[in-house]
């Protein structure tokens, strides 16, 4: 459903300069690809976005949150409705409470992982390690349940603040919260009579004090450990699930022969064979194309099924 000449007027009298209209997916993805959403709005705070959910809800919109765009695949035709993106309004980071043993801290949806990390650092806390160099917003790390191989953001997660759409803010504590490979899991509870699941509007972290390790030079090895397995240049990130711990995606891809092997600009990369970059000028279609390249082949020669850990959207 496209946006009427009357929606896009009402945005653009709310929102003002934070209400974008045709705009590109592909300059707020890290795959650089993607059509245009028929509008991106900027929530300032709580009551604007409260505010803009009821306004959707009432006209029937359909709606999409953005968040760091580091694990999304947008297709070529773009969304139709409305993306949301918190990254102006909600990206505050502060200590929230402060015991002997442990301190909160609080970040906004909007906040970038790695500036959490940083905050951590400066602060000497300890924990946040568990995603050293993972990119994106702090919504969509905890949304993905982001982590590495030292553990996933589960595990420092004392809650959450969410908006249970369109207009009920709430916190839900670690013991209300269900986590599984890489997702939040939301009940049915959560998600109220119109099956919209809860926007995160940010998380609380109990993290250890400590002046006795020198958090950023762990933190520097982590990030190189990890950037020397997986490869720079244009992408979402790890492509498909790993089967399980003892058959990862990358070595059965890998096995398969798709080390380099592209479809236009879209190629396997040749470091990391659950990588897919974005040589220049790559579409979606090419991505897509040689997603279900890899899954067809896979699952012929290993009886495999594999499951994106990207989310696809758009047309």
């Amino acid at each position: 459903m496209a946006l009427s000449r009357a929606v896009r007027k009402e945005l653009a009298g709310r929102f003002g300069q934070r209400a974008f209209f045709d705009a590109p997916m592909a300059d707020h993805t890290s795959f650089r690809v993607g059509g245009p959403a028929d509008a991106l709005v900027m929530p300032a705070d709580t009551p604007e976005l409260i505010d803009l959910m009821r306004m959707l809800e009432q006209a029937g919109l359909p709606w999409l949150v953005l968040g760091g765009g580091t694990n999304l695949l947008v297709r070529d035709k773009g969304i139709r409705g409305v993306v949301i993106s918190l990254r102006q309004g909600f990206s505050d980071i502060a200590t929230h409470e402060t015991r002997p043993d442990s301190v909160t801290v609080h970040a906004g949806a909007g906040a970038r992982l790695s500036a959490l990390c940083r905050y951590a650092i400066e602060h000497h806390l300890a924990g946040m390690h568990v995603v050293a160099g993972i990119p994106g917003t702090v919504g969509g790390a905890i949304l993905m349940n982001a982590g590495t191989a030292q553990g996933a953001i589960e595990s420092v997660l004392a809650g959450i603040d969410v908006l249970q759409v369109p207009d009920q803010t709430t916190h839900l504590g670690r013991e209300a919260l269900t986590f599984a490979y890489r997702k939040l899991v939301w009940s049915a509870e959560m998600c109220g009579a119109n099956g919209y699941a809860p926007l995160v509007l940010g998380g609380r972290f109990r993290l250890q004090p400590t002046r006795e390790r020198d958090l950023a030079a762990e933190v520097e090895t982590l990030q190189a450990m990890r950037w020397q397995r997986q490869p720079r240049g244009l992408s979402a990130g790890c492509v498909f699930q790993n089967p399980s711990a003892e058959m990862p995606a990358g070595r059965l891809i890998d096995q398969a022969g798709f080390k380099g092997f592209r479809i236009g600009d879209a190629q396997v990369s040749e470091l990391h064979a659950n990588f897919i970059i974005n040589r220049n000028r790559a579409s979606a279609a090419d991505i897509l194309r040689l997603m279900a390249m890899i899954r067809e082949k896979i699952y012929q020669t290993c009886n495999v099924n594999l499951q994106p850990e990207i989310r696809i959207v758009g047309e």
